[in-house]
């Protein structure tokens, strides 16, 4: 009796295991309402799928609700969903409007809510007259994406294609549907359905659960957390310009002030959080603050150490650019110029200001090691003490303050750094500038 007893309980633990073991993971990434297509995005769905594939998903289900976006980032999500080894679902709950529609083709499953609409997919630029229709090279290209991707899921090709183009004529005796060459082709659920580009209606998960078959699965929901709310928002373009004109200016003001101050820091702590922005859409590499770190350090270099203004300099300035440049997705690169373009605008009118303004501010003059009220007249001539011999007062890097007759001066080296106490000779005057070489 113990023994039978003790073989059913063994049954019942092995059949409960397997059924754990057993069961289905299915993730399911959650609708964010009419979620613009954007680099963010395309991040957040790429996350998404890699934490799916180390779960050992079964089923990937993407909710989408959206009303279009950037074309390249449109392309990156479609590339995700045709890679999967997971099989992959999407579920339009409302909108696959424009490259929302692309996205939705690369699925292999498209189940649409009641009143929900797929197509309009024609590629479009904001000029200064508006929104205009984009050139046929763009609108080729979107064309052959909304093509491969009907193709690689089974989905009637030329119904892709006039969501594109509103030249394409489609019939009903080979589509299915009449279509002049003049109407762009825009689909609701039922129509969808009707040609094939839908698998079904679903009023929610449950209902494609059931459409697919699952009976009993583990539900993984994928949300919107506070770090993906945080990276949203440091990948606005209007932050990240903001941000590198502030890590340029402070720069510039780090450079123009001896020692590692404030400036200094504030520079770092810019630079650093426009990377750990670029690093968080996923696919980044360490080539691009490495290129920005060399510039830095040739520009540093040609400033402080090789008199002049030659190749260092030039290079340095260069590698800075490429950096920032190289920090976005080279399908990015129109955003990456707007925002490092945008940037340098307002970096320059920073520096304008400063040099109009700062100057006169006690605490600028503090942080420029400029000499108190009662030893320093600008507007005296220094004439009389050009080719004289004195010592540094503090360290020249290249500015500093030299001592003559005991009177300070501000003055800056010729070329490097010199230490305080070391004998200079005052080698040039011109106006205001003295400039002193090491004896």
């Amino acid at each position: 009796m113990k023994r039978q007893y003790f073989i059913l309980c063994l049954l019942i633990f092995f059949s409960i295991s397997f059924n754990v073991l057993g069961q289905e993971k299915v993730f399911v990434i959650d609708k964010l309402e009419f979620k613009e297509v954007d680099r963010w995005y395309s991040g957040y769905i790429r996350r998404a799928f890699e934490k799916a594939e180390e779960e050992n998903a079964s089923l990937i289900i993407l909710e989408l609700d959206t009303p279009g976006g950037a074309v390249s980032d449109a392309l990156n999500i479609k590339n995700i969903l045709l890679d999967s080894e997971i099989p992959t679902v999407v579920f339009i709950n409302k909108n696959a409007i424009s490259a929302g529609a692309l996205i939705a083709l690369s699925a292999q499953n498209i189940y649409m809510a009641d009143g929900s609409l797929i197509g309009a997919v024609t590629p479009v630029l904001m000029t200064g007259e508006g929104i205009k229709k984009a050139d046929e090279k763009t609108v080729s290209a979107m064309r052959a994406a909304m093509r491969s991707a009907a193709e690689a899921n089974g989905y009637n090709a030329n119904i892709a294609e006039a969501m594109v183009d509103e030249n394409i004529v489609l019939t009903k005796k080979d589509d299915g549907i009449n279509l002049d060459n003049k109407t762009l082709l825009t689909l609701t659920s039922e129509e969808a359905i009707e040609l094939g580009i839908s698998s079904g209606a679903a009023k929610n998960i449950s209902d494609i659960l059931k459409l697919q078959d699952i009976k009993d699965a583990e539900i993984i929901n994928i949300r919107e957390n506070k770090y993906d709310t945080l990276t949203r928002f440091m990948l606005n373009p209007a932050f990240l310009s903001i941000i590198l004109a502030l890590g340029l200016f402070s720069l510039y003001l780090e450079i123009r002030t001896p020692g590692f101050a404030i400036p200094g820091a504030v520079a770092v702590i810019c630079f650093g959080i426009y990377f750990i922005a670029q690093f968080s859409v996923g696919g980044f590499t360490w080539i691009a603050p490495a290129i920005f770190a060399l510039g830095i350090l040739l520009l540093l270099l040609e400033i402080f150490v090789i008199p002049g203004f030659g190749i260092a300099g030039i290079f340095g300035i260069i590698s800075i650019i490429a950096g920032l440049l190289l920090a976005f997705d080279i399908s990015n690169i129109e955003t990456a110029l707007t925002v490092v373009l945008s940037s340098v605008i307002v970096t320059t009118v920073l520096i304008v200001a400063s040099l109009s303004f700062l100057p006169k501010s006690s605490v600028f003059k503090k942080i420029a090691l400029a000499d108190d009220t009662s030893t320093y007249h600008s507007s005296v001539s220094y004439e009389h003490i050009l080719d004289r011999v004195c010592k540094t007062s503090t360290l020249l890097r290249p500015a500093g303050i030299i001592e003559i007759d005991g009177k300070r001066y501000d003055a800056i080296s010729d070329g490097g750094f010199i230490d305080k106490d070391i004998e200079v000779k005052v080698i040039l005057v011109q106006g205001n500038k003295i400039v002193v070489k090491k004896v």
